[in-house]
């Protein structure tokens, strides 16, 4: 079966599931199949050339390692974040460069499916956004304390900068919604 993946906020699941829609887990997407009438999807299934509603396309994103302390249990553990050394900004139509990506919602099949590599980086039960997990006790890692502050594991990250950090890179072209953090 081949599916038409759409692009829904997180405020519209129970919307697109009651008009029949199904969820993948693996990308974390709605989806119609090839036989499922498009009009009633139509405002969900976004302009096929410009990317829909996932808001950046790259083809030169990284997956960045770092090592972290949990937020409640204090062990050290890994968190990662997703780097894109240029992509485009699929709703603004402009191409924008070395950004981080955080508050992540959306992904597209090929890049769930290259994260089952950090099993710790997903959305849990009830949770709108993907994030790091601690595989010690479960807490999420918020991505407001890996991102927001100059002394944050990904502030102001860039490949090659001194650091714990160390780059990853995805395989093809990878969509994403989310919030981009550019660097510093």
């Amino acid at each position: 079966m081949e599916r038409i993946y759409l692009y829904v906020s997180p405020e519209e699941y129970a919307e697109v599931k009651a008009s029949g829609a199904c969820w993948d887990d693996r990308s974390k997407s709605w989806y119609i199949d090839k036989q499922a009438e498009p009009a009633a999807f139509a405002r969900w299934l976004g302009d096929e050339e410009g990317g829909g509603e996932f808001g950046i396309t790259s083809e030169a994103a990284f997956v960045a390692r770092a090592p972290a302390i949990c937020s409640k249990c204090h062990e050290r553990i890994e968190v990662i974040c997703l780097y894109c050394d240029s992509a485009v900004d699929t709703e603004m139509g402009e191409a924008i460069a070395r950004v981080t990506l955080s508050n992540v919602w959306g992904v597209d099949e090929a890049l769930a499916k290259q994260l089952e590599n950090w099993p710790d980086f997903r959305k849990g039960i009830g949770e709108e956004y993907f994030a790091n997990h601690c595989p010690h006790c479960g807490t999420i890692q918020e991505d407001y304390l890996l991102h927001s502050e100059p002394e944050d594991v990904f502030f102001g990250l860039a490949p090659g900068r001194p650091g714990p950090v160390e780059f990853t890179p995805l395989q093809g072209r990878i969509q994403v919604s989310g919030d981009c953090g550019f660097e510093v």
